[in-house]
């Protein structure tokens, strides 16, 4: 019999888990209790994972955010709600929203993700409904109120009143 000392089962589990994909903190320590692992054998592991840079939250919160500007922008309000989604703790979700939306005004976002919805189309061809609908889009989106009445002004559609 070898008396190679096999891997523990957390750091089996969060090593494959981590081929595939990067994950919060707060998600490798959910799915490894899931899993049926010990409290020690987690806390070690994440302790090991973390000291070997394999766990970084505040980079993968940054990330995750530079990531959805650039696909389409969201608000501040969303972005916080995706973070702490994703197990991210509060103070690094908090901290990653003001770094990255930092300068960034609301309105500008929320302008640039109507035009990015529209593609071009004839902004003021718009019926009331679309109007409405674009709103609520943008609300779901995670701006405020403010925010959606000048976009929507911008394009002389101030539906907000």
């Amino acid at each position: 019999m070898a008396s190679r000392k096999d891997p523990p089962k957390a750091m089996d589990c969060a090593l494959r888990v981590l081929s595939r994909r990067r994950v919060s903190s707060g998600q490798m320590e959910s799915l490894l209790k899931k899993k049926g692992a010990p409290s020690r054998e987690i806390d070690q592991c994440m302790a090991r994972l973390s000291e070997w840079g394999y766990l970084d939250d505040s980079k993968l919160a940054r990330d995750i955010l530079r990531q959805a500007l650039a696909a389409c922008p969201i608000g501040r309000r969303k972005a916080s709600y995706e973070l702490l989604k994703r197990s991210f703790h509060k103070d690094v979700s908090e901290d990653a929203v003001f770094e990255v939306f930092g300068e960034l005004a609301e309105e500008d976002l929320a302008k640039e993700a109507l035009s990015r919805r529209l593609k071009g189309r004839d902004y003021g061809s718009l019926k009331e409904k679309e109007r409405e609908r674009l709103a609520r889009w943008l609300w779901r989106r995670g701006f405020d109120g403010e925010a959606i009445r000048s976009a929507l002004a911008g394009y002389g559609q101030d539906t907000l009143e």
